[in-house]
């Protein structure tokens, strides 16, 4: 009987001591598996902010990228436009009056001779009749115009603006040169060859007088004319 009561007693220690040992066992595990979940939680609470940060790196960088291509689209506009206005103005040359012809007339129809006889043209100057010519150019009232034009589609013309004085030669000039951004553009399409002499027309200024001539052979004509009012 004590014998019995004995193991008994051991085998219910036995018993108790594996069971101690599984629930230690058991909250090892539990401790241990309690590690990579809160790892786990952490790292899902430092997601939201990673994304937030890329998020906002990426917009300041699309919005850095943006603001660059407005400046150089405004850049590049500035540009074109200044490159506009000097091809429309490209060949403009200004005389003033020299102590000799200050005040002195020109001979126009002279003029006109000098420069059919020694500029070459690609067709034919005939002259225009004063209301037509008047609808072609806006001129400062009391301004005296004149218009040789080609035959065909040819952009060769000879114009000779004689103003009341200079201030109203002044503005004729700026008249001429719409003048002749319009005449480029209507052959620039169907003609570019015609509308490179209108880029390269010689205008001149002289006191009241303002001539301008539209030719292949414009550096000619820009020695003529100036040459015959210097003499």
């Amino acid at each position: 009987m004590e014998q019995n009561k004995t193991r008994k007693l051991t085998n219910k220690a036995i018993a108790q001591k594996g069971m101690f040992d599984e629930d230690a066992e058991g909250a090892g595990r539990k401790k241990t598996a309690d590690i990579p979940v809160k790892k786990a939680e952490s790292i899902k609470k430092m997601r939201p902010d990673l994304r937030f940060l890329f998020l906002s790196v990426m917009g300041i960088t699309i919005l850095v990228i943006f603001g660059w291509g407005i400046c150089q689209s405004i850049k590049n506009i500035n540009t074109a436009e200044k490159m506009i206005g000097y091809k429309e103005n490209e060949g403009i040359k200004k005389v003033e009056d020299n102590s000799q012809n200050a005040g002195e007339t020109i001979d126009v129809e002279a003029l006109v001779r000098r420069i059919q006889d020694k500029v070459i043209f690609e067709a034919e100057l005939n002259k225009l009749d004063a209301s037509v010519a008047e609808g072609m150019i806006e001129t400062a009232e009391g301004t005296k115009l004149q218009i040789y034009v080609g035959k065909g589609t040819y952009a060769d013309e000879l114009v000779i603006m004689t103003a009341k004085n200079e201030s109203d030669a002044k503005r004729n000039q700026e008249s001429v040169k719409t003048h002749l951004a319009e005449t480029k553009k209507a052959f620039q399409d169907y003609l570019p060859e015609e509308a490179k002499k209108v880029e390269k027309a010689v205008s001149v200024r002289c006191g009241c007088y303002v001539i301008v001539c539209v030719t292949a052979d414009y550096e000619t004509a820009e020695k003529t004319i100036n040459a015959f009012i210097q003499d």
